[in-house]
């Protein structure tokens, strides 16, 4: 049996927000990638055949809700509800679902949970949206990113965003690789058929920065067996990725911290 603890969907790179410290890389791209109602559908088809069990599958950008047709995805995930415990919800909360979105949403009742990214000013649909939540009993939270950085949500951000081979030595990459809260969540993202281990794995890999060793992600697509691609997911934590090397998360507990979603240009 194969199970996972997060699943993380990734419907478009597109972003209403261009922060300087943006860790999944979005200002860095020129023309932001964006999934199709039907690439999700068959990544969705090809998750649950090779995982028996996801406690949570996630919905997770850039900003989801500029993507404006993920009803027909949330709609489509009830094809499987008995396979996964929650549906999340990330947004940035600065643009509102669509009504048919948020209609589909409210459908999973206690099995949603919205995870809202508070970024102040910037979050002009913050009170709406929570509004919305609280009126219906879902389950949400909200992350404080402005003010203090003290005050924030895990103490601020940290600036991953070299895109480079650190040139850390490997038994230091391996240890704190292994210590990294990606690994300990097993929190795998998948975007257009390529299934990674982590965020920063598949968001280097779609800019071109970091390509990824074999092995180092899954193929959806490709016409290996089931139990081959099952074989590859059971090692996605059992020793360093390439992006590992690229990557400043991995020492998240005593990396410094910054302010959060400081606007390029400001």
């Amino acid at each position: 049996m194969l199970k996972t603890k997060r699943m993380s969907i990734v419907p478009t790179f597109v972003c209403t927000l261009r922060c300087k410290m943006c860790s999944n890389h979005m200002p860095e791209f020129k023309n932001p990638p964006v999934a199709s109602v039907e690439d999700m559908k068959k990544d969705i088809d090809h998750l649950f055949e090779l995982f028996d069990k996801i406690e949570w599958l996630q919905f997770v950008g850039g900003e989801i809700f500029t993507h404006k047709h993920l009803d027909e995805v949330f709609e489509y995930c009830k094809k499987y509800s008995d396979r996964f415990d929650r549906l999340i919800i990330e947004s940035n909360s600065t643009i509102m679902p669509t009504e048919k979105e948020m209609e589909s949403l409210l459908s999973y009742g206690s099995k949603l949970k919205v995870m809202i990214s508070d970024y102040g000013e910037l979050s002009k649909a913050k009170d709406e949206f929570v509004a919305i939540m609280e009126e219906n009993n879902i389950e949400y939270v909200l992350k404080k990113y402005h003010g203090d950085v003290a005050d924030q949500h895990f103490g601020g951000w940290i600036d991953n965003t070299a895109c480079k081979d650190l040139l850390e030595p490997d038994d230091y990459v391996t240890k704190q690789s292994a210590l990294c809260a990606q690994v300990r969540l097993e929190n795998m993202h998948v975007f257009k058929g390529k299934l990674h281990r982590c965020s920063n794995s598949l968001f280097l890999s779609e800019l071109g920065v970091c390509v990824p060793n074999k092995n180092d992600f899954v193929d959806l697509n490709d016409d290996k067996s089931i139990e081959e691609k099952r074989e590859i997911i059971k090692t996605f934590y059992d020793y360093p990725r390439k992006s590992c090397h690229y990557c400043t998360w991995k020492s998240g507990d005593s990396a410094e911290r910054y302010s959060a979603a400081i606007q390029e240009g400001k």
